[in-house]
C-alpha cells in the first residue's frame, strides 16, 4: 500500500506549484507560504483522500435498467387470551346405540350429534377441544379437556411492498404455539397470504389479483383476523367462506359511489378453512373452482351494502372432477354512525366421495345476524345470533349431524390503534332433537398490532 502513495505523492509533488499556490471552488489562485510537512504526514493525507466516505460506502452502486425506490411496509400482531370451557370443552356427543336417532342405525358406524367446531376459543375457530372420536386421527393443540387456561393465540408477521404504483405485493405467516404429542412440537407455521395486486387503470377502481388471497363468498372474510375483527370467534358459517384459496381474482367497482362491486375468482378449491373436512390448498383434480359476488351499495338507508355470492367447483380432494361442490348465499352490512349491523345466509351441497375420502356435505341453512355498537372511542358491545343445520358424512363409516344455534355477546376496549382488549360468552345449544349437552365457552384477547 505504501509503494503506490509515494509514488503518486512524488506525482503529486512534482505537478506541484512551489510557491505554495492554493486553487478555490471558484478558480481564484491564491498564495499562500508553503507548508512543510513530512513524508509521512503526507502519506496519510493522501491515503484518508483515497479512502471511500461512509455515506459512499452506505449507497450502494445504482443497476442499469432497474428504478429503485421500492417502498416495503411491515405489519403483524400478537393475540393473547384465556378462555374457560362448560363441560368437556367438546362440541359434540356420540349417540350411542342409535338411542337418539334410530333411524340411522345400521347405516353408519359412528354417529355424533353437535358441532365440531362449536366451543371456538379464537379469532382462528380453534375449539377447547377435539375429543376421542373413534376411527379418526386429528392433531388438537389446544386439547383443554375441559380445563380453563391462557394461550398465545397467534402471532403474525407480514409485509406489504409496493413494487410499482399499479402493483403491490402482500404476505402474512401464522405462528401458533400448541401442544405436541409423543415427543414432538405442537407448534405450526401457517402461511395465511401471498397475493399480488395489479390496478392497471388510473381510477384504481378495478384491481387483479394472483396468488393466496382472501375469498370473495360472503363478508366474513373480510373480519377474518384477530386485528379485524369487532369480536373474537368467527361465526358458524366462517369455516365455508373464509379460507384462502390459490388462483387468480378480479374485483372492480362502478359508478359513483361504488354503487356496485363484482368480484370473481379461479381457484384450486373452495373457500373453506383448512381445519374443516373440504379443503385443498394444491389440488387433487384437474378441474376448479369459480366463485363470485355481486354487491350494490344503495344511495340511501345509510352505508348500506346487499350481497350474492356462490361457488361451484370440482368438490376438495376428489382425484376426479366428476361431482360439483357448491355454495350459494346472501348477506348484508349496514352502518349509520357507531352501529353495525351484518348478516349472511348460506346453503350448500358436496356429495362426497368415501374412496377419496371425501365427505359429503348438506348444508341445509346457516346464518347469523350480528349487531356491533360503538359507544364510545374506547367501549364497544356486540350481540350476535347463529343458526346451523348440517349433515356431514362418510360412506358408511361416519355421520356429523348438526343442528346447532348459537348466541353471542361480547365487549370489547380499545386503548388505542395499537391495543385492544376483547371478551365473549359462546352460548351453544341444539334444537331438532338433538340433546343438549354442556359446550359454551368464555373467551378472551388482548390483541397487540403494529
Amino acid at each position: 500500500m505504501l509503494t503506490p502513495l509515494l509514488l503518486s505523492l512524488l506525482a503529486t509533488e512534482a505537478a506541484a506549484p512551489a510557491s505554495g499556490e492554493i486553487e478555490t471552488e471558484d478558480g481564484d489562485i491564491l498564495y499562500e507560504e508553503p507548508v512543510a510537512l513530512t513524508l509521512e504526514e503526507r502519506v496519510r493525507a493522501l491515503e484518508a483522500k483515497q479512502q471511500p466516505s461512509s455515506a459512499e460506502l452506505a449507497t450502494p452502486p445504482p443497476v442499469q435498467g432497474v428504478k429503485t425506490g421500492l417502498s416495503v411496509t411491515p405489519f403483524g400482531y400478537a393475540d393473547f387470551g384465556f378462555f374457560a370451557p362448560t363441560g368437556t370443552g367438546v362440541g359434540y356427543v356420540q349417540d350411542f346405540g342409535n338411542r337418539v336417532f334410530p333411524k340411522y342405525a345400521g347405516r353408519y358406524a359412528w354417529v355424533f350429534l353437535g358441532d365440531i367446531l362449536g366451543p371456538a376459543v379464537n379469532s382462528r375457530g380453534e375449539v377447547a377441544d377435539l375429543g376421542d372420536a373413534p376411527g379418526v386421527r386429528r392433531f388438537d393443540g389446544i386439547r383443554s379437556k375441559g380445563a380453563p387456561g391462557f394461550i398465545l393465540n397467534e402471532v403474525t408477521f407480514g409485509i406489504r411492498a409496493a413494487f410499482t404504483e399499479d402493483v403491490l405485493f402482500s404476505a402474512a405467516v401464522n405462528f401458533t404455539p400448541r401442544t405436541g404429542v409423543d415427543f414432538a412440537l405442537g407448534d405450526t407455521l401457517d402461511v395465511d397470504l401471498v397475493q399480488l395486486e395489479w390496478t392497471p387503470f388510473d381510477d384504481k377502481r378495478t384491481s387483479f389479483f394472483v396468488g393466496k388471497f382472501d375469498s370473495v363468498l360472503g363478508i366474513e372474510y373480510r373480519e377474518r383476523r384477530a386485528i379485524q375483527r369487532f369480536g373474537i370467534t368467527p361465526t358458524l358459517l366462517a369455516r365455508y367462506t373464509v379460507g384462502t384459496p390459490l388462483g387468480v381474482k378480479a374485483r372492480t367497482k362502478l359508478f359513483a359511489d361504488d354503487l356496485l362491486t363484482i368480484a370473481l375468482a379461479f381457484t384450486n378449491g373452495s373457500s373453506t378453512q383448512e381445519r374443516f373436512h373440504f379443503y385443498d390448498e394444491t389440488d387433487s383434480n384437474a378441474g376448479k373452482t369459480f366463485s363470485g359476488r355481486v354487491a350494490i351499495r344503495p344511495p340511501f338507508w345509510g352505508e348500506l351494502e346487499l350481497g350474492l355470492s356462490g361457488m361451484y367447483g370440482p368438490q376438495d380432494r376428489a382425484r376426479d372432477s366428476l361431482d360439483a361442490m357448491w355454495f350459494v348465499g346472501v348477506d348484508l352490512l349496514w352502518n349509520k354512525g357507531p352501529v353495525t349491523v351484518k348478516g349472511q345466509y348460506l346453503r350448500g351441497f358436496s356429495k362426497g366421495k368415501p374412496l377419496d375420502d371425501v365427505y359429503t356435505l348438506n348444508l341445509n341453512l346457516g346464518g347469523y345476524l350480528e349487531v356491533d355498537w360503538l359507544i364510545t372511542s374506547v367501549i364497544g358491545v356486540l350481540a350476535r345470533a347463529e343458526l346451523r343445520d348440517a349433515l356431514v358424512s362418510l360412506g358408511t363409516e361416519r355421520l356429523y349431524l348438526t343442528r346447532s344455534w348459537r348466541g353471542v355477546v361480547g365487549v370489547r376496549l380499545t386503548f388505542n390503534e395499537n391495543v385492544s382488549l376483547k371478551a365473549e360468552y359462546l352460548k351453544n345449544g341444539e334444537y331438532g332433537g338433538v340433546p343438549e349437552f354442556a359446550n359454551d365457552v368464555f373467551t378472551s384477547s388482548l390483541v397487540l398490532s403494529y
